[in-house]
């Protein structure tokens, strides 16, 4: 097992209280050596809502896109069910897995 390095950050450029558009979460995935880590898929992010707007709900992950550089992910969340975006503050544990390589950090956004 090798660790991988793990930084996240969430935006709400379009996910707004009361609404269901995605919420971004851009994540960077290296191994120890800080070489990017390619190929991985939603299988591979788990994303926990450990704080939440008051009344906020767990979420899902909709998708997740290599982006234009090596080990770059766009993940896009949502709430789960039916539920909306609450207005607040929202803390997210994101732990990626690449066979039995392991890494996990933590992001925030205002949902405002």
């Amino acid at each position: 097992m090798s660790r991988l390095i793990v930084n996240a950050l969430s935006e709400d450029t379009i996910a707004a209280p009361g609404n269901r558009q995605p919420n971004y979460l851009v994540v960077s995935v290296t191994d120890a050596n800080g070489v990017p880590v390619t190929g991985l898929a939603a299988a591979n992010f788990k994303v926990d809502p450990v704080i939440v707007g008051p009344g906020g709900a767990l979420v899902n992950i909709t998708s997740v896109a290599a982006g234009r550089l090596p080990g770059i992910y766009l993940v896009n969340l949502l709430p789960i069910r039916t539920e909306t975006w609450k207005a607040g503050g929202y803390i997210f544990a994101v732990a990626v897995e690449s066979g039995a390589n392991r890494g996990q950090n933590l992001a925030s956004v205002l949902m405002d």
